[in-house]
């Protein structure tokens, strides 16, 4: 069944931008479906009108049967949110900010403290219960952020960069329980930059670039968009000047992208700088999401500049 669906979004603010353009997409139950994009994409107004925080201009969206634009209320109710910013119960300890959360969902006191003491436990805050948010580091922020988002048990969820300032333990922890989570069912809308990581989890995701979607699918398919390319993580010992055949991915230092054909040329050039005592470590292999999201933006830049030439 579909848990999401938005269908021919726009929101025109009153100076004039437009955020979202005509932007449809549907998400399934138990769907982890992720948002990608640059700052000023359009995520983030997308985000608010699915939680019925911002009134679309027009178009329509459904969160199973109802529609929010008509009744944002329900999705209110319905939605677990966690927002990018920092949290507001700032003077509230962890525990009890997790509790009055599980409450305001309607949850009973029983029900609010074994929720409370269970998302404790998922996500090793027992040592920081007592802890009071302003004086909690980011990282424990976040995860209490993420743990009020859960504690009413609802159904669909919107995540905004979930890990943020989270140590790499806690991160694990965090996209494990977001897997489990799509696998029991919950559907989750995912805004990330954390590409890499959240790949292990993502079931779709959409490219939105100014106000539209630009991709959508698997990353499996997906790759599809650079599918005669092969991707070069170089680690060298001193200055080294690229193989010809190289492409700076211009995010990642010592990342290259190159073409299969070149694969022999570029092979014969790693040895060569290995013989030199040059080369620290290597790995040659598919394209990953980053050089997805990297290309999708580029190939939609370019057909904006034609469109205007």
């Amino acid at each position: 069944m579909t848990a999401l669906t938005v269908t021919h979004l726009s929101k025109r603010y009153r100076n004039g931008t437009l955020a979202n353009d005509d932007l449809s997409l549907q998400v399934a139950e138990g769907e982890v479906y992720g948002l990608l994009g640059p700052n000023g994409a359009g995520k983030t107004t997308l985000v608010k009108q699915v939680l019925g925080l911002l009134k679309p201009t027009s178009g329509s969206i459904t969160v199973g049967a109802v529609d929010v634009v008509a009744d944002p209320g329900h999705a209110r109710r319905s939605i677990g949110y966690l927002p990018q910013g920092q949290f507001h119960m700032a003077g509230a300890r962890v525990e009890e900010t997790i509790f009055a959360i599980a409450r305001l969902r309607g949850l009973s006191r029983a029900e609010a403290r074994r929720r409370t003491e269970e998302l404790i436990a998922r996500f090793d805050l027992e040592g920081f219960r007592k802890t009071c948010l302003r004086d909690a580091s980011g990282g424990v922020q976040r995860l209490t952020g993420v743990a009020t988002a859960l504690a009413g048990g609802q159904r669909m969820l919107v995540l905004d960069e979930p890990t943020n300032d989270v140590d790499p333990v806690r991160r694990q922890l965090l996209w494990n329980m977001i897997s489990e989570l799509g696998k029991a069912g919950t559907t989750i809308l995912l805004v990330t930059h954390n590409l890499a990581e959240a790949e292990r989890v993502i079931d779709r995701f959409a490219i939105i670039d100014k106000g539209r979607i630009v991709r959508e699918g698997t990353p499996a398919a997906l790759r599809s968009v650079v599918t005669d390319r092969l991707r070069l993580e170089l680690t060298t010992s001193g200055p080294v000047e690229p193989h010809p055949a190289l492409d700076a991915d211009g995010t990642t230092q010592g990342a290259y992208m190159f073409d299969h054909a070149a694969l022999g040329a570029v092979s014969a050039w790693l040895v060569i700088l290995r013989d030199r005592g040059l080369v620290d470590d290597f790995r040659i292999g598919p394209p990953t999401l980053d050089d997805i999201y990297a290309a999708s933006l580029a190939a939609h830049a370019n057909e904006a500049r034609r469109a205007v030439a």
